[in-house]
């Protein structure tokens, strides 16, 4: 009787997963299986898909643009996700810290850009920072005081995906802010007091040996998905420089995008390339992640 309840106990509980499970098989599982089911196969989305094997990845682990993609991708990550994340901290240790004046109204002016789509945001950006043809508002601003601005959209691609990282940064930082506020309202203030009575009374003690630690589930859950909000990226580079100048800002993403329309197999091929390599980091940083809090 006790194990009839308990597994009419079990089918409930699963039958109101269920729509969400069938959601997920039919948006993300379907479709993740159906790019590596392509990834081995000839096809320009009419006719049949003609098996190929490997030749596919063979492709493009020949191709220096996907190489070149790869390099772009990584260094975007590198530029965007820390600048995020550490940004979004700073953010929120201001508006959590007591005695502010207009704490919520702070809060609601960093997490605005958040709001605004990538594509707005990208115009709005490569208007402030074009400096040629028309003069932008950052470039006429070093223009006056006599400092050259990188014609970066053009010419200087060594400035490009800096300029799309500080877009990226400006408005992905409110997301960053408000995971950690989450956190830092939910460490018990108990830590702060005994750190008190036994004479920590520094601020960056404080950071250092109770916040940061303490932080430390939180930090990796927006390293996770920073790292593939920023990987998967699109829209700020087809707004903002479409690849260019010369491949400077062609990541993966953008490689695919270039490369679908007449090799379907070949982008699914680079699509699973990147698919394995998030898996890859997720794990590497999931292992970093432990290995700090046991250090902790």
């Amino acid at each position: 009787m006790i194990m009839l309840r308990k597994f009419r106990t079990t089918l409930v509980g699963y039958s109101f997963i269920f729509p969400a499970i069938v959601l997920v098989a039919i948006f993300l599982l379907y479709p993740i299986g159906f790019v590596i089911y392509i990834s081995f196969h000839k096809w320009g989305i009419l006719g049949t898909p003609e098996f190929v094997g490997l030749k596919n990845y063979v492709t493009i682990f020949h191709d220096p643009r996907f190489w070149r993609a790869v390099l772009n991708t990584g260094y975007y990550m590198v530029l965007a996700v820390p600048a995020q994340i550490g940004l979004g901290l700073l953010l929120a240790m201001l508006v959590n810290r007591k005695g502010i004046a207009g704490r919520s109204l702070f809060r609601t002016i960093y997490f605005i850009p958040l709001s605004i789509s990538f594509v707005a945001a990208g115009i709005i950006f490569q208007w402030i920072l074009t400096a040629t043809p028309i003069e932008g508002f950052a470039s006429h601003l070093f223009g006056q005081i006599g400092i050259p601005f990188p014609k970066w959209e053009t010419s200087d691609s060594n400035w490009a995906m800096v300029a799309i990282a500080l877009m990226n940064t400006w408005k992905s930082a409110g997301y960053a802010m408000v995971i950690y506020l989450a956190g830092l309202q939910g460490i018990n203030r108990d830590y702060y007091e005994a750190a008190a009575i036994d004479g920590a009374r520094s601020e960056w003690h404080l950071f250092r040996y109770i916040t940061w630690p303490l932080l430390a589930p939180t930090t990796f859950l927006l390293v996770i998905s920073t790292v593939i909000f920023t990987v998967r990226g699109f829209e700020p580079i087809f707004v903002m420089t479409q690849g260019g100048p010369a491949g400077a800002t062609t990541t993966l993403v953008y490689y695919l995008y270039e490369r679908f329309p007449n090799t379907m197999g070949v982008s699914s091929a680079a699509a699973t390339f990147l698919l394995v390599a998030i898996l890859l980091l997720t794990l590497a940083q999931f292992l970093a992640s432990r290995r700090a809090e046991s250090y902790y």
